[in-house]
């Protein structure tokens, strides 16, 4: 996306990155990175077609520009990686297909895959293959245990009668329908085609009682609906919970008081066996922190919070991120600060609790607000003045050090602020020294470097801000793999042209907070995003912030998406991941099922929707208890 001469030939890729920088490039070339894997995935019949030069027939000629722009890419990669004229999985398939029973003696006896929420279709061709030579066990969730592979919505059956083309198909459970589609292609898949997975052994187990939850997901497995009026609630069923509220604090405050009321109950569930789910967990992580890690000893409920980016959870991660935002932008007091307040970079410089407030107080009193210097500010388009700035506060405060004690006088077109006197002016010195290291990383992040510089660049940074002690040194080893991992990316990709800040930023941030890392079980209370702890059983799920357009999400395929121009069976679509997600978590609660959304405005206290999906099941549960 670098080569002018290459763009030009492609109009509608060229009037995109006309007015482009390097930031929009690389979020252009990772967008199209992510796409080349899905087709990969999900179309290889395409990229064997680009690998010999010929355009998909299949796809509508409105896409043929794009097509055209998004090939090129594939064929240099593929070169690159030895496969030119074939897709990478046929070199497999070749050398399944030319061996014998016993070829591979190297391989397990037996691979076993648990709990997949979706199948490619690639993936089980591989896996079919693989069963020639080993045993190969899929274990599959399924929501029910009857044949609803061909039930729809009721809308969609409607729509169908009027096609005449509801032959096979029937309502069933409208919530499965609705909500399962992901796992009704998923599993229908598996056993389609002549080598079709086989069903040695299957366990449905119903949940105990009569209670509202109960009787929900039972309907789900037995494939029938809940008659209206068939459900009465018993005084006591609380099973179900759907609190609305004014802000997520308010959310994190009736969780904390609805968890100790089931803390303190006969046959009460432990904190491990409690789950609790955001579809923002960045947002509700500071929230979760002042609500549950502020209670009183006596209201203290144990909990973690669990599958946050590294540069939000490893100190030295974020110390290094914080660095590099701060040097690529005006530097203002408060992202200063921040920084030297972070324990790594206060423990590099000397710097207790004490020394920091000192800090604090004297650059307000020395009136820095932002940038270096004049020089700096000079160099982002701005006039070249130095009052306000780091350098120009430095100076007012060794002014008044030097004074003494007493109101200085005006000396040099300058007034003394802050009144650093005695021990406590040591940590004046160790402002100066933060403040040179500081100018040190702007000036070396100004400039473009290639991956080796970047390397150096990145390695000194953590060696100027962070203590190399035991304390830190795991979190240390863990950035510096991540550097390690990113140049080595970076040479394997043959990169030449020199690189900005905001690129190599933005590729180690991706590294370090790879969503790939998920959520674990925690022993106390978890925090998780909601695709991170999907199908786990616990007796307790909780999940808030279901406000309209956070979950599901609005997020829309890229306009140049061409799987999106020519869906196929077997896709992932994000709106069916989300509804089969919410179907998971319903399925998942043993006991308790409690949902929240801010349904009113903190404003005006008007009414704000929840999630269409807390709208749909509370719609079913009316119905069920009318």
């Amino acid at each position: 996306l670098g080569e002018s001469g290459w763009i030009a030939a492609h109009p509608r890729l060229a009037r995109y990155l006309e007015q482009s920088d390097d930031a929009m490039r690389f979020e252009l070339a990772a967008r199209v990175a992510r796409l080349l894997d899905h087709y990969l995935t999900y179309r290889p019949g395409w990229l064997v077609a680009w690998s010999a030069g010929r355009a998909v027939t299949e796809l509508p000629p409105g896409c043929r520009e794009d097509e055209a722009w998004q090939a090129e890419p594939w064929r240099r990669a593929s070169r690159a990686a030895g496969v030119h004229g074939e897709h990478p999985a046929s070199a497999f398939f070749a050398a399944i297909d030319a061996s014998g029973p016993g070829a591979f003696p190297a391989l397990a006896r037996s691979v076993h895959v648990f709990c997949l929420p979706a199948l490619p279709p690639l993936y089980r061709d591989i896996l079919q293959r693989l069963a020639e030579h080993v045993e190969v066990r899929l274990y599959v969730l399924n929501p029910c245990r009857e044949y609803w592979f061909e039930i729809v919505e009721p809308r969609r059956l409607s729509w169908l009668i009027g096609q005449q083309r509801e032959l096979y198909h029937e309502t069933g459970n409208r919530l499965l329908a609705a909500w399962g589609r992901q796992t009704q292609a998923h599993i229908d898949l598996l056993f389609e085609g002549e080598a079709a997975a086989e069903v040695e052994d299957g366990l449905f187990v119903p949940a105990e009682g009569e209670r509202l939850l109960a009787r929900i997901q039972n309907a789900v497995l037995d494939l029938v609906e809940l008659e209206p009026g068939s459900a009465v609630l018993a005084e006591d069923d609380r099973s179900i919970e759907v609190h609305v509220c004014h802000s997520l604090t308010r959310e994190l405050e009736v969780l904390h008081d609805r968890l100790l009321g089931l803390f303190a109950q006969q046959d009460s569930p432990r904190p491990q066996e409690v789950l609790v789910v955001t579809p923002d967990l960045e947002k509700a992580a500071p929230l979760i922190e002042a609500v549950f890690g502020t209670a009183p000893a006596g209201r203290r409920i144990p909990f973690r919070i669990t599958g946050r980016g590294r540069t939000r959870v490893n100190p030295v991660a974020r110390v290094l991120d914080l660095a590099l935002s701060l040097a690529a932008g005006r530097l203002p007091v408060s992202g200063l600060f921040e920084l030297l307040r972070q324990p790594p970079v206060a423990q590099r410089f000397g710097l207790d609790a004490a020394d920091l407030a000192r800090v604090h107080t004297w650059l307000d009193a020395a009136g820095v607000r932002w940038g270096l210097d004049a020089e700096h500010r000079s160099r982002l388009g701005l006039p070249a003045f130095a009052r306000y700035s780091l350098s120009e506060g430095l100076h007012r405060l060794f002014l008044a050090h030097a004074w003494g004690e007493g109101e200085s006088e005006p000396f040099a077109g300058r007034i003394g602020a802050g009144h650093p006197e005695g021990s406590g002016a040591l940590a004046l010195g160790r402002l100066w020294r933060f403040a040179e290291t500081l100018k040190t990383l702007q000036a070396a992040c100004r400039r473009k470097h290639d991956p080796d510089g970047w390397r150096a660049v990145l390695l000194d940074t953590l060696e100027s801000l962070v203590p190399a002690t035991a304390e830190w040194a795991d979190d240390l080893r863990e950035v510096r793999v991540a550097v390690g991992e990113l140049h080595a990316d970076q040479v394997a990709a043959e990169v030449a042209t020199p690189l900005s800040l905001e690129v190599v930023q933005g590729a180690l941030a991706a590294r370090l907070d790879d969503p790939a890392r998920g959520g674990v079980p925690s022993g106390v209370v978890t925090f998780s995003a909601l695709s991170s702890l999907r199908s786990l059983p616990f007796r307790v799920v909780c999940a808030i912030g279901l406000d309209d357009g956070a979950f599901p999400g609005s997020d829309r395929a890229d306009e140049f998406d061409l799987m999106a121009q020519r869906p196929a069976r077997g896709d992932r679509q994000r709106r069916d991941d989300e509804r089969n997600l919410f179907l998971d978590l319903v399925l998942s609660a043993r006991g308790w099922l409690h949902l929240s959304y801010a349904g009113r405005s903190v404003r005006d206290n008007s009414e704000k929707p929840p999630s269409v999906l807390v709208d749909e099941l509370l719609d079913y549960v009316a119905r069920a208890c009318a």
